[in-house]
């Protein structure tokens, strides 16, 4: 007899807007009902995901022919998250979901249309992206870009490549869009307590998967 194969839950959202927090506390509920559960971000620490992570973080950049550095440019940027996923999918997530576990996931194609989306077509991401399993259900934190960008300022660290206002508004127009227009993804107000937010979730996931 075969076990069931898990579920792919896929967390969405702004920086800031709270999807590592809610991934972590998601995962411990199920858990704690005796599932077992894989908990992953993209970019992943695979190769790949960790070439984008020096990116965002500004310690790796394109040689230009005047001799400078400059920004990569942003359709590298969704081919590149697009290999990464897949290299993940390939390496990490399909056995676990194949064995019954269930895999929970910060971040992932949405992301893709929303951040390299502002200034890439829509249609050359699919396309990058067009092997990549579809999740069972994607929870989407909306937070606004001022309140998001507040609670990375907050923590302190340096902000990376699209942590600036103008990207941060640009990125929330982007998921909006993208959001009213699926039916696999459920909204949840990402501005309320913490813990309000996670019961949100976990209800959502009791409703959209049982």
């Amino acid at each position: 007899m075969t076990s069931q194969p898990g579920r792919f839950i896929v967390f969405e959202g702004l920086d800031g807007a709270g999807t590592t927090t809610q991934a972590q506390l998601l995962a411990e509920r199920l858990r704690g009902r005796g599932r077992l559960v894989h908990l992953a971000h993209q970019p992943s620490e695979g190769p790949v995901g960790l070439l984008i992570r020096q990116i965002l973080a500004g310690r790796a950049a394109t040689p230009q022919a005047d001799g400078k550095l400059g920004m990569v440019d942003e359709r590298v940027m969704a081919l590149l998250f697009a290999a990464d996923r897949l290299d993940h999918l390939d390496s990490q997530i399909e056995a676990r979901l194949a064995r019954g576990e269930d895999v929970i996931l910060d971040r992932y194609i949405l992301s893709s249309l929303a951040y390299q989306g502002a200034s890439v077509s829509h249609d050359f991401i699919q396309s990058a992206n067009r092997y990549a399993r579809k999740a069972d259900l994607t929870l989407f934190l909306y937070v606004p870009a001022q309140v998001a960008l507040e609670r990375v300022r907050q923590r302190g660290a340096k902000l990376e490549r699209y942590e600036t206002q103008q990207h941060m508004q640009l990125i929330e127009r982007e998921y909006n869009r993208l959001v009213g227009t699926l039916a696999s993804v459920v909204s949840i107000d990402g501005t309320r307590p913490i813990a309000e937010v996670a019961e949100a979730c976990a209800s959502a996931v009791q409703q959209q998967l049982g």
